[in-house]
């Protein structure tokens, strides 16, 4: 079962991506991306928020969830430090003595940590063992209709120090002036997740795990899901830059196989999603849809996607 995600959100005022700091200024990561104008291509560059540092914030709320249900968590990923099992080091908290078979090395990280069941993991000593993440997320780019009107802007803010008497500069206040880089746009990204994949071996394609956990770890992955867009808890800086805005659209789709939503940074998304689906009907294979709309909000879109699976006999 194939379960794929279009969000679109609105983000006034953001700092969720900074790629780099040079002296008092933090830069917001920008990406080159082509748009249309008078019927011709550009390229501008405009704000973008990382797969990376979405896929970091979704493996945080596998934790929470996991240890929430009693499940696994290795020590690492628990502080949020995802190593994944990358060297001798990390893997010996997990197995010790470290075996030679790959299978064996798959299967006593798989026991040992939800997050890199999930998550996938590169183990880049000998044997190397190698298990790829069960989810994707692209990154969140401005939607195309309105990529022009997409900006950062660098905010100034100041820090002020008091100076204590023994400084040469007396009992002066001192302060510090720092730029941080702040996006605006409208945004959209894919997330896609392949529940059949859960527990089961990248190498021999046979469960790893029994079924009852499986299946419970298959319910964390989609909590962990709502959780992260119901509470907007990914990226960075939120302590003082939390995004203004919200989610404005999200569709889903869960398919037998793997079937990916259209991008929702294309205007008829939505549209076209659905009439794919249709012709994925038309061979015979069913499928789930819902979207948001003024009636229906994004988190009861999202658990009528988890209410069919759990019919599905799924989790």
């Amino acid at each position: 079962m194939f379960l794929s995600v279009g969000v679109r959100f609105e983000a006034n005022v953001e700092a969720l991506n900074m790629v780099e700091t040079a002296g008092n200024y933090s830069k917001h990561r920008r990406v080159p991306y082509l748009v249309e104008e008078n019927g011709k291509l550009k390229t501008v560059y405009v704000p973008a928020i990382s797969g990376e540092s979405l896929a970091h914030a979704y493996q945080e709320h596998l934790v929470r969830e996991a240890l929430g249900m009693g499940l696994p968590v290795c020590d690492d990923c628990q502080r949020g430090e995802f190593y994944k099992s990358m060297n001798k080091v990390h893997l010996k908290k997990k197995i010790d003595p470290i075996p030679n078979d790959p299978k064996k090395i798959e299967e006593g990280i798989l026991k040992s940590c939800i997050v890199e069941d999930i998550g996938g993991f590169l183990y880049a000593e000998k044997p190397p063992v190698r298990r790829s993440s069960v989810f994707q997320v692209s990154y969140a780019l401005p939607i195309k209709s309105v990529a022009l009107f997409a900006t950062s802007e660098p905010q100034l803010h100041a820090r002020h120090a008091q100076i204590d008497l023994s400084s040469k500069k007396g009992n002066a206040p001192e302060q510090m002036i720092y730029y941080v880089e702040t996006g605006t746009a409208i945004y959209g990204f894919t997330f896609n997740l392949d529940l059949d994949a859960i527990g089961v071996s990248a190498i021999t394609s046979k469960p790893v795990l029994d079924e009852n956990e499986i299946k419970e770890r298959r319910e964390v992955a989609l909590k962990a899901l709502f959780r992260m867009l119901s509470s907007a808890q990914f990226g960075a800086k939120l302590s003082r830059f939390f995004p203004v805005g919200g989610i404005t659209e999200l569709i889903i789709s869960i398919t037998d196989h793997p079937f990916v939503v259209t991008s929702p940074i294309y205007e008829g998304y939505a549209e076209k999603t659905e009439n794919r689906l249709k012709v994925l009907e038309s061979f015979g294979e069913s499928y789930f849809y819902a979207k948001s709309d003024e009636e229906k909000l994004p988190e009861e879109v999202l658990k009528e996607a988890i209410d069919y699976i759990r019919e599905k006999g799924y989790i």
